[in-house]
């Protein structure tokens, strides 16, 4: 496929479709939301034959088209003790979808996948068509909204991580859930849990990784169902939230 077929455009200004435009909103824990509605890929023409119906549109359009509207209330928390958490609009029956999720959130935050914990979210009626389970369209209609939440979390991280250890983001590295500067002061995603949070809105661009870098994503893995309490019988909030809901 010819490269400039692998770009992303919007508006009238051409991004490459790894990166994504965001916000991080002011509050007491880290909120990030990305602005995915503004961003559609350019059309291209790959096969010199007449499109067949399903080539043009299928099942798998139509339920991901389905989700879409409300795919911004894709939500990555980041807790205390270091883990991530997100709560999946699906039903698992086993097709592994919960590890598939975990699998997403572990390579764009560089988390281990056992820090990574994925409930089953109840029935919510702002979610509308965004918690429909078949056409194996689970992943499909996920991939990039919990990607960049995840990113939008990690980004956070790193800005807060600098001020932390006096260096600036472009020469910290974040490994296996923790950030770590030149001169080898390192802080945990945990510790940086309350201090990620923004107390103003601003806009942020994040750049999601490369496939040729996955280090999770397409390995095989054991299907797990690790869960945690459900918000309401925690004994303290989660203190960093990533979101893709949108400003209003």
């Amino acid at each position: 496929m010819p490269e400039q077929s692998d770009r992303l455009v919007p508006l009238n200004h051409a991004v490459p479709r790894r990166r994504f435009l965001g916000y991080v909103i002011g509050g007491a824990t880290l909120v990030a939301a990305a602005d995915l509605g503004l961003l559609a890929e350019r059309a291209s023409a790959v096969i010199p034959t007449v499109p067949q119906p399903a080539e043009l549109y299928d099942l798998n359009d139509a339920l991901t088209d389905a989700a879409r509207p409300t795919a911004n209330l894709i939500t990555v928390e980041i807790h205390e003790d270091g883990t991530a958490s997100f709560s999946l609009p699906r039903a698992e029956v086993g097709q592994g979808i919960t590890t598939s999720s975990a699998m997403l959130i572990a390579e764009e935050l560089d988390l281990p996948l056992d820090k990574v914990v994925v409930t089953l979210a109840p029935a919510r009626p702002e979610l509308l068509f965004n918690q429909l389970t078949g056409g194996s369209n689970t992943t499909i209609a996920t991939y990039t909204p919990i990607r960049v939440a995840a990113a939008v979390a990690k980004a956070a991280l790193l800005e807060a991580a600098a001020i932390v250890l006096g260096d600036t983001v472009g020469a910290l590295v974040a490994k296996g859930g923790v950030i770590s500067a030149p001169n080898g002061a390192s802080v945990t995603y945990g510790e940086l849990a309350v201090r990620a949070a923004s107390p103003t809105t601003r806009s942020i661009e994040v750049e999601l990784k490369a496939s040729s870098d996955f280090t999770v994503i397409g390995t095989p893995q054991n299907r797990w169902t690790r869960s945690r309490p459900s918000p309401a019988r925690r004994t303290s909030p989660p203190t960093c939230r990533s979101t893709t809901r949108s400003p209003r």
